[in-house]
C-alpha cells in the first residue's frame, strides 16, 4: 500500500519513486511535506530547560538564565558552530526541513536555515530606529509575556513601523483580537510559552487577523518534542491549520518552496489527522530535503557515511556525523541527556 499523503496538493511524483524503492519495508504509513519551524534559535538547544517558571514577562526569565553563571559559562565555552550542528539535529530528528533561526545566519546542513528576514529581536531590546535600517519583511519577538505592560509595549513598538514593513511576530502572549491585524504572521510557540508564563497565545483570535506558523522555540525555554508541542496546541485550532502552520502556509510565508521536501512516517492511527498527531520521533521513517534523504530508519538501509541514533529504541541514520558532534560535546555535556531532550537514546557509530 503506498503512503497516504496529506499535504494539500497532488502527491509528488517522488513519493511514488520512494514507495517503489523501499517497497513493503515501508509498511503502514503517512507522508506529508518537510515540515518549517519557524522559530528557534539554534544555538540555544544545548541547554535544558532553564529558570524558575512562570514569569510575567521574558525579562524575569533571561535574568534568571544570566544568574546561572556556571550553566552558561559551561554552554558558551561550546563553539557556537556546533552549537548550531546539534540545533539542526534536534529538528532533522524531528522531521523538520526547514527551520527559522532567530538571530542567526544560513548555514549548510541536512536542513535548510531560514534568515530571509531582518531580526528587530523584540521591544524591549531594540530601539525603534531600527525599523528604518531596512524595507523589507521583519522578524521580532512580541508581547513574550502576559502583563498590560508586555501588550503596551509591543503596541507601541509596531506603531513605530512607519513603513509599514510585513512583521512577523513571534510569541504574541499578550496580544488581543485585532492587535493581531498588525502582523503579517504569528509563530505561535505554544510549549515555550507554556513552559515560561502558562499560558500561550490566542491562536485562534489570531487566525481570525492574520496567518498563523507553527515554531517550537530553543529547548531552554522549550520541554519536550516538536510532536508534544503539537500535541499540547491541538483543540485550539482546527487540526487543518495547525497543520498548514507547519507546512504550505510557512513554506509561502518564508519564500521557501520545497515540493521535493517530504517526510514519511509509521501511521499509528486509522484517522489520518489522528495518525499525524500521533507521532513521535521513533516513528519517523524516512526524511527527504531536496529530492535527498537526510534521515533513514534503520529498518529501510544503512546509508555509508551517515551518523547513526536511536530514537526510542528505533535506531535512525542521519546525514550528520554524530559520533564527531558528540565526542566534542562531551567535556561541557551530558551528551545522554541532551539527546533524551530530542527524543533519542544514547548515539552509536555506524
Amino acid at each position: 500500500m503506498p503512503p497516504h499523503w496529506m499535504g494539500p496538493t497532488a502527491r509528488p511524483a517522488s513519493l511514488a519513486d520512494l514507495a517503489a524503492t523501499y517497497g513493503r519495508r515501508l509498511g503502514d504509513c503517512i507522508a506529508f511535506p518537510g515540515l518549517v519551524n519557524s522559530h528557534d534559535h539554534l544555538a540555544f538547544n544545548c541547554y535544558p530547560p532553564t529558570g524558575n517558571p512562570p514569569y510575567d514577562d521574558f525579562l524575569g526569565w533571561s535574568q534568571d538564565v544570566q544568574a546561572d553563571r556556571a550553566l552558561v559559562t559551561r554552554i558558551e565555552a561550546i563553539p557556537a558552530p556546533l552549537r548550531v550542528q546539534v540545533g539542526l539535529l534536534k529538528n532533522l530528528l524531528w522531521g523538520v526541513t526547514a527551520v527559522a533561526d532567530h538571530g542567526g545566519d544560513a548555514v549548510e546542513g541536512p536542513i535548510r536555515v531560514l534568515a530571509p528576514f531582518q531580526d528587530l529581536h523584540s521591544p524591549e531590546l531594540a530601539s525603534p530606529w531600527r525599523w528604518m535600517a531596512g524595507l523589507g519583511p521583519a522578524v521580532l519577538h512580541l508581547a513574550e509575556g502576559v502583563t498590560a505592560d508586555s501588550r503596551r509595549r509591543a503596541l507601541a513598538f509596531l506603531k513605530e513601523n512607519l513603513f509599514r514593513r510585513a512583521v512577523a511576530g513571534v510569541h504574541g502572549v499578550s496580544l488581543e483580537g485585532e492587535d493581531f491585524q498588525r502582523l503579517a504572521a504569528l509563530v505561535w510557540c505554544p510549549a515555550s510559552n507554556l513552559f515560561l508564563f502558562g499560558r500561550t497565545a490566542d491562536a485562534a483570535a489570531a487566525l481570525r487577523h492574520t496567518q498563523l506558523l507553527f515554531g517550537t522555540d530553543a529547548t531552554i525555554s522549550a520541554p519536550g518534542t516538536l510532536w508534544d508541542h503539537l500535541r499540547l496546541a491541538r483543540g485550539r485550532v482546527a487540526d487543518a491549520e495547525l497543520f498548514a502552520s507547519l507546512t504550505f502556509r510557512a513554506t509561502r510565508f518564508w519564500r521557501h518552496p520545497a515540493p521535493d521536501d517530504l517526510v514519511i512516517a509509521r501511521r499509528t492511527a486509522d484517522d489520518p489527522w489522528d495518525a499525524f498527531f500521533a507521532l513521535t520521533p521513533a516513528d519517523i521513517l524516512l526524511v527527504v530535503r531536496a529530492g535527498q534523504p537526510v534521515l533513514v530508519d534503520d529498518t529501510l538501509g544503512a546509508p555509508p557515511g551517515y551518523g547513526r541514533l536511536t530514537v526510542g529504541g528505533q535506531a535512525k541514520h542521519v546525514r550528520l556525523n554524530v559520533a564527531e558532534m558528540l565526542a566534542a560535546l562531551r567535556p561541557q555535556l551530558d551528551t545522554a541527556a541532551l539527546l533524551s531532550r530530542f527524543g533519542c537514546g544514547e548515539a552509536s557509530v555506524a
